[in-house]
């Protein structure tokens, strides 16, 4: 029988579990429901739940943005969910990067440019700002556990899971900025989460395709690490990459890893690992299941196998397949400790720091909210702060401003889609209709041809770059075209995309929301003047 927080009997317990007045007393298997995210509580009701919970006993512990599609929306499922009858406070977590990640990107939410902006700008009181606005939008819908910020290194040309999501290269001002940010997040009541522990900074291939294997971390990896921990950092989440300096296993499932965590960087809080689901993540440990028992023996205290926030829609088998492989998950971690492969302290001790973050984080029916309208007005104004100070002219700066009235051409080039881990590629292309508002302006689509009497061509992109690493295909086009034409090619996404372009013009914008597309237009105008840098070392044009 499960109790809520006035004695009442509850119907279910949020992921499982109960919580008793000591949490000694819980039961192993409350335990273990604790330290598998999602959990087994229904966060929307509706028929496909119920559906759900009658085929296997269980709800999906998942709120789905085809079914949550604003932000009021958002802030009823979660107020109902942390009703009286739920006996711990409701924690929801979601992927709130800014730039690149960003679960919440409906029309009305304002969208931060994200990490790389920051270290273009290099303020932190900006970073902390951005963290404090980030938390304000997520906590007044009701979501108070963010898996950000990246601590990872950029490095040169771009690693395609982390680029524009790491705040640079340089150990020190990353660390700065890591720090800001982690403040200004939880600062505002949000839990935030430091990762890819160790850092991901030396690793070449996307660890959502496959299992990445260096040898060692590259310099500095940790410094960024070492400052959320020294922020106050909530949680940590641990990589599937494999370091052979340190131990020659995935992170996530190595004692040696989660030791230099808490013995070296002294981190006593929560440890989560990498989406398990993923199944590069999952097949070098041998499925799903055993991954969870590698990393719970191995010190991490709990494991994800998605958020709480689920994307897209997803077709009722493929729902119930999920209910059944988090059970499973939860049985063969029961059977572990029960067989002694996990020592029972460990799964009490991580069980308590699950419990912690609950409460320290998570909300009730009495939590007050900050309201909607003035945290994402806030955050749209530091959107735009960050976009301003951000916006870097990497060539040809004495090109610009851009004649008043002139005639000039913009030419899209298509994403690739090689980004793994991204939401940005579905924002709306709003620079067109902003230089329209300043010149005569001529939409041309990729590789097609532009009149004689255009002045300049801007070519624009997100991820343009091919899988084979070569010049990308906007800095293709800003070559077919720059025998003709004045050609300014702006870079929407990873710098990198302007490498080897001969544009007379380059511009790194790191964002194609809102903030950095009016930032582009006024520095092409000349009304605002370009203050950022690039602050990846290695960059070369």
């Amino acid at each position: 029988m499960l109790w809520g927080r006035n004695g009442k009997e509850a119907a279910t317990a949020p992921y499982g579990a109960t919580a008793p007045a000591r949490d000694g007393e819980m039961a192993l298997r409350d335990q273990v429901e604790l330290l598998v995210r999602p959990g087994r509580e229904c966060l929307v009701p509706g028929a496909g739940e119920a559906l759900l919970r009658e085929e296997t006993g269980s709800g999906s512990g998942r709120i789905g943005k085809d079914a949550v599609t604003s932000a009021a929306g958002m802030r009823a499922v979660t107020r109902a969910a942390s009703g009286d009858a739920v006996p711990l406070p409701l924690l929801v977590s979601v992927n709130q990067e800014g730039g690149r990640l960003n679960a919440f990107d409906w029309p009305q939410v304002a969208q931060l440019p994200g990490s790389m902006a920051l270290g273009a700008a290099g303020a932190e009181d900006l970073a902390e700002h951005a963290g404090a606005v980030t938390g304000g939008q997520l906590r007044a819908v009701g979501v108070t556990w963010n898996l950000a910020p990246v601590c990872d290194l950029a490095a040169w040309p771009s690693r395609s899971a982390v680029g524009t999501r790491a705040f640079g290269s340089d150990p020190d001002q990353v660390s700065r900025l890591v720090g800001a940010f982690v403040r200004g997040l939880q600062g505002a009541g949000v839990a935030a989460t430091a990762k890819h522990f160790p850092g991901l900074g030396g690793v070449a291939v996307d660890p959502h395709h496959a299992a990445p294997v260096v040898d060692d971390l590259a310099d500095g990896a940790l410094a960024p690490f070492r400052a959320a921990v020294r922020a106050g950092v909530a949680c940590v989440m641990v990589g599937s990459h494999t370091v052979r300096a340190i131990e020659d296993r995935p992170a996530l499932a190595s004692p040696r890893v989660i030791s230099v965590l808490r013995d070296d960087l002294g981190f006593d809080g929560l440890v989560v690992s990498e989406n398990l689901s993923i199944p590069a993540v999952h097949e070098p440990l041998g499925g799903l299941a055993h991954a969870a028992v590698a990393a719970v023996a191995a010190g991490v205290d709990l494991v994800m196998l998605d958020s709480e926030i689920s994307r897209g829609h997803r077709p009722h088998p493929r729902r119930v397949a999920a209910v059944h492989r988090r059970g499973e998950v939860v049985q063969v971690l029961v059977d572990a400790v029960e067989s002694g492969l996990i020592d029972r302290r460990r799964v009490a001790q991580a069980a308590a720091r699950v419990l912690a973050v609950h409460r320290g984080f998570g909300i009730t029916p009495t939590t007050r909210l900050p309201g909607w309208t003035t945290a994402n007005e806030a955050a749209h104004q530091v959107a735009g702060r960050v976009a301003e100070a951000s916006v870097a002219v990497v060539r040809g700066a004495h090109l610009l401003p851009l004649a008043a009235g002139a005639r000039v051409a913009a030419v899209r080039v298509p994403d690739t889609g090689e980004r793994r881990a991204d939401s940005a590629r579905h924002a709306p292309d709003l620079l067109p209709a902003l230089l329209g508002a300043g010149y005569r302006l001529l939409p041309v689509p990729a590789g097609g041809d532009v009149p004689g009497d255009v002045e300049t061509v801007v070519v624009y992109g997100y991820d343009t770059r091919t899988a084979a690493g070569d010049r990308s295909l906007a800095a293709a086009e800003a070559a077919r075209l720059t025998q003709q034409h004045q050609v300014v090619q702006v870079a929407l996404g990873d710098p990198d995309d302007l490498a080897d372009s001969p544009a007379d013009v380059l511009i790194a914008a790191w964002s194609p929301h809102q903030a950095s597309a009016e930032a582009i237009s006024r520095v092409l105008s000349g009304q605002l003047r370009a203050r950022g840098t690039v602050p990846v070392q290695g960059a070369a044009w």
